[in-house]
Formats: C-alpha cells, sequence, structure tokens
C-alpha cells in the first residue's frame, strides 16, 4: 500500500485545473458535430451551413431552381417538442433528402421563404422554405400554398416535378 501526502498550493490547484480544461477540450474538439453525423446516411450535402443569403439562393440555385435574390419573409419558428401527424409527415419528407427534424424538437430555428420562378406546376405563389439552426440547414421544401398546393423536397428540382406534374 502506497500513502501520499502533499500539501495543497494555489500552483498545484491551477495545474490541476488547467489539465482538466486541456483534456475536457480535446475530448469535445474529438467529438463529431450530432447535425452533421445525422447526415451521414442521407445526401452528404444537403446538411450544411448556410451563413449568408448568397450560399442559401445558391444552395436552392445548385438544386435548378431559380428564386428572388432576397428572402420574402424571414421569420423564427420553434420546432414542436413533440410532432403530431402533420410533423410526422413533413419530418417524414425531409428524411426523404437526409434531414431529420427530431435532433430540433423544442428548439427554435430561423426560416427563409424565397419565391421560385421556375416551378413547372404553372401555379403561383410557389415559394423554396428553408429553416436552418444555428445556419445549419434542417428543413427544406418547396410548396404552394393554393388550394390544390403542393409540397415537395428541395432536392427533387424542377425537372423531377415535371416528370410527377405530367
Amino acid at each position: 500500500m502506497f500513502v501520499y501526502a502533499t500539501k495543497v498550493t494555489v500552483k498545484k490547484v491551477a495545474a490541476g485545473v488547467l489539465v482538466l480544461a486541456a483534456v475536457l477540450w480535446g475530448i469535445s474538439a474529438l467529438r463529431p458535430d450530432p447535425a452533421q453525423t445525422a447526415t451521414v446516411a442521407g445526401d452528404a450535402g444537403i446538411s450544411q451551413k448556410l451563413e449568408s443569403n448568397e450560399v442559401r439562393v445558391q444552395f436552392l440555385q445548385s438544386y435548378g431552381w431559380e428564386v428572388s435574390a432576397e428572402p420574402t419573409e424571414q421569420t423564427e419558428v420553434r420546432i414542436p417538442d413533440t410532432f403530431d401527424e402533420t410533423y410526422e409527415s413533413y419530418n417524414a419528407l425531409q428524411q426523404s433528402q437526409g434531414l431529420d427534424l427530431t435532433a430540433y424538437q423544442g428548439r427554435k430555428a430561423d426560416l427563409y421563404v424565397y419565391e421560385v420562378y421556375n416551378d413547372p406546376s404553372g401555379q403561383s405563389g410557389v415559394t423554396a422554405n428553408l429553416v436552418l439552426y444555428r445556419n445549419r440547414l434542417i428543413a427544406a421544401d418547396i410548396c404552394s400554398a393554393e388550394k390544390d398546393g403542393f409540397l415537395r423536397t428541395v432536392t427533387q428540382g424542377p425537372e423531377q416535378a415535371t416528370d410527377q406534374a405530367e
């Protein structure tokens, strides 16, 4: 049996705190980002940082959508703590394109709404909706609010939407 006795000094406490902080920092630096991990199974390019309006517009254009240069609406939304049938259906749509809202239940997010100019449906008022949490895309859709409107993924693109409209 070994016994070690020492006097506690300010220097020893400070050194211990610094070592503990370094260990915790190292662990947090190596831990993967949960938002990135969630997209590994889906489309790796869909869940990304969209930190500026230009990047958001470029993101939509990368899937073939022609949208307004500025959002027509920008607001804060709250993802519900528990999903009802409507939110379950919406989340299933998001999961089909590699996104998942379940990790963000109960959190506030930013909604950016862009007018879509090239939707093949011919309906007016078609919008692209991007939901971001800390600038990371967590939901995206193209929709029409008309009576016989629709809701589809952003990744579908206008060419694939044309195939379905026919």
